[in-house]
């Protein structure tokens, strides 16, 4: 590699970088205007009412040659049909443990991007490694393939994107929380009905698990669904769920 390239590759790498520091700005800056603003949630929003909305986006990535990811066991490719038990379980318990609908972003709420993705969004990582993503390659995908962002949010609602990629390493699914408009489930992870769900409680704002095997934010893939009185203010509290 030649010196020119190494400049270019260099300020390539900076640029992205800074652009990704700048979302995560506006995220935090968003997010915590949200919460201020709706006073009401913060403080009673374990009464769950009135009803709210949630909009998201399913996108499937390609692989690298732009052919669709395939099951790993059955080799069958991976489409929306595949995401249909984890969106039946995300409306049921939004809708009856928070009164938040489930809404899509656009038409249809699953879709298989066109053109193929970059090996670090088809194979990430989570907890710190997920903020190295961010700051990369795999970040700067994301970014442009969000719901309701085109450089900056050109949505107040905020909508959360559910990328389904290759493999999340070590584990099924991943969210940076707050810092992001978007979460990660892999291949395995799509099999499993409240991994997304779960995940999109971490995208609402509670960073760590809970210990409760019942519980929503249970690590495990046993959890069950229940959300104790201030996970429901903190969930309904999030820039991402509106009463509009």
């Amino acid at each position: 590699m030649g010196w020119w390239s190494k400049v270019k590759k260099f300020v390539k790498k900076v640029v992205r970088k800074v652009k990704a520091a700048v979302r995560a700005a506006v995220r935090v800056i968003a997010e915590f205007f949200a919460r201020i603003i709706d006073l009401y949630d913060l403080l009673f929003g374990f009464l769950t009412w009135p009803p709210k909305k949630l909009r998201i986006h399913i996108a499937i990535l390609r692989n690298e040659k732009g052919g669709q990811l395939v099951d790993p066991i059955t080799h069958d490719p991976v489409d929306a049909v595949d995401l249909d038990p984890a969106i039946r379980y995300a409306t049921r318990v939004l809708k009856d443990r928070l009164n938040v609908k489930l809404m899509a972003y656009g038409k249809p709420m699953v879709q298989i991007l066109d053109g193929p993705a970059p090996t670090a969004a088809l194979q990430v990582h989570c907890d710190g490694g997920a903020l190295g993503d961010e700051f990369d390659e795999a970040g700067e995908y994301f970014a442009g393939h969000l719901a309701g962002w085109n450089a900056i949010p050109i949505s107040l609602g905020f909508p959360i994107t559910v990328f389904v990629v290759r493999d999340v390493a070590g584990k099924d699914g991943c969210s940076l929380g707050p810092l992001t408009d978007y979460v990660t489930v892999d291949l395995d992870g799509v099999k499993t009905d409240s991994l997304m769900t779960h995940e999109i409680g971490h995208a609402l704002g509670q960073i760590g698990h809970l210990g409760d095997v019942s519980n929503l934010m249970f690590a495990s893939h046993s959890r069950g669904d229940r959300l104790r009185w201030w996970q429901k203010n903190l969930f309904r509290n999030s820039r991402h769920v509106t009463y509009l």
